[in-house]
């Protein structure tokens, strides 16, 4: 028996099998993560690209028989190669009359000195929606020489079930750009 074990532990065939096994749970962690994480920053890049060309498109004006929410829309699903579920995207175009006024709230006269607005405080609706808002932006386009915020928020799901594990659900990826229209 003893003669047996001897020539056992002396083997070392398979040995090669074995420390595969013990390596490639991790090798297949990093080549999937590599891949997922390539994946992650190119719809990333591809959105920052996408709201760039938009909001140059949106600068300079109209196009004849095409909206410029439509286009601007367009724009953004050709940049993005199709890879986005335009149902899912949140476009959201802000105008402002300075760029010193981007994400400031309306003003409102603080009444009992706690420097938040609380309901029935007089304020000055800037972007006449009837009601204060904490961001005194319009929606639209604007018009000539009018400050413009395009803001495009999109969920990107994770495709790998091992790499959700890690990342989560998904990766929100935000892209934003303020411009001045041209004065056409």
């Amino acid at each position: 028996m003893s003669r047996r074990l001897r020539a056992l532990a002396g083997e070392t065939g398979g040995a090669t099998a074995v420390e595969f096994s013990l390596v490639l749970p991790l090798l297949l962690l990093f080549i999937v993560g590599s891949i997922e994480s390539a994946i992650v920053l190119f719809i990333g890049s591809s959105i920052e690209a996408a709201v760039m060309e938009a909001s140059r498109y949106g600068i300079t004006g109209t196009e004849a028989g095409v909206s410029r929410a439509d286009r601007v829309m367009e724009i953004v699903e050709d940049r993005t190669y199709g890879l986005l579920d335009m149902d899912q995207v949140d476009m959201e175009i802000l105008v402002y009359q300075s760029f010193a006024d981007i994400g400031k709230p309306e003003p409102f006269t603080d009444q009992n000195g706690n420097a938040t607005y609380e309901a029935g405080e007089p304020f000055t609706d800037v972007n006449g929606n009837g009601e204060w808002d904490d961001d005194m932006g319009e929606a639209g386009l604007g018009g000539p020489s009018d400050v413009v915020v395009y803001r495009l928020s999109y969920a990107w799901g994770v495709i790998t079930p091992l790499m959700r594990r890690i990342l989560g659900e998904s990766v929100t990826h935000v892209s934003s750009v303020a411009v001045r229209n041209e004065p056409y």
